[in-house]
């Protein structure tokens, strides 16, 4: 193995995740020490130090991505709470809601729609300072996590309820919220750890 391949390798071990960004910056890394040689790779410099930089400019971009990719995720729940069940499912027996059941979907519903201000608080905030939004992503899986719960229920209990209810259809809208969810969670995963990590680094200097 090359010193040149060996650096790549110990770049990439010490960069973060970040969801393909950081494949994409060790590319561009090969690519350059490729073309320039061994010259190349005195210019770079240790890779400690390189590693140190790019891993700060890989989070400010893994928070800019999850600005966007999880409002995104949010608005997709429109599917599994609404659009599948109003065309798959049978209609009610009932002319008024049952208590036990409007009040965990009014729980589900005001949690989405918490989330979706919060995911476009932080799609406007991605584009000027990608760190903050991480604040009212946060928020947004957290609520996403309270809706899918209460949404689950409700479609749990729906099955019981109405006659004719498909529980192959209720389940799999069930998988649905909890694996656009789990995206979310995923997403932000990254952004937070690289957060946490530059925080503890400046109360360390301090």
């Amino acid at each position: 193995m090359t010193a040149r391949e060996r650096y790549v390798r110990e770049l990439e071990r010490r960069l973060p995740f970040a969801l393909g960004l950081r494949e994409r910056v060790v590319a561009e890394i090969r690519g350059h020490l490729r073309e320039g040689g061994d010259e190349a790779l005195a210019r770079i410099g240790p890779v400690e130090e390189l590693a140190d930089e790019l891993a700060r400019e890989l989070r400010v971009r893994a928070a800019a991505r999850a600005s966007w990719l999880i409002p995104s995720l949010v608005a997709l729940f429109v599917f599994p709470f609404y659009v599948i069940p109003e065309n798959t499912l049978p209609p009610a027996p009932w002319d008024v809601k049952p208590d036990y059941l409007a009040w965990k979907q009014h729980v589900a519903v005001w949690a989405w729609l918490v989330a979706l201000g919060l995911g476009l608080a932080a799609l406007l905030l991605g584009r000027i300072v990608p760190r903050l939004a991480l604040v009212p992503l946060s928020g947004a899986v957290a609520a996403l996590g309270v809706s899918v719960t209460f949404g689950a229920v409700v479609a749990i209990q729906w099955i019981d309820a109405v006659p004719g209810t498909s529980a192959g259809i209720a389940y799999a809208g069930i998988a649905a919220s909890a694996a656009l969810l789990g995206a979310g969670a995923l997403v932000l995963v990254e952004p937070l750890r690289g957060a946490l990590a530059d925080r503890r680094s400046e109360l360390t200097a301090d």
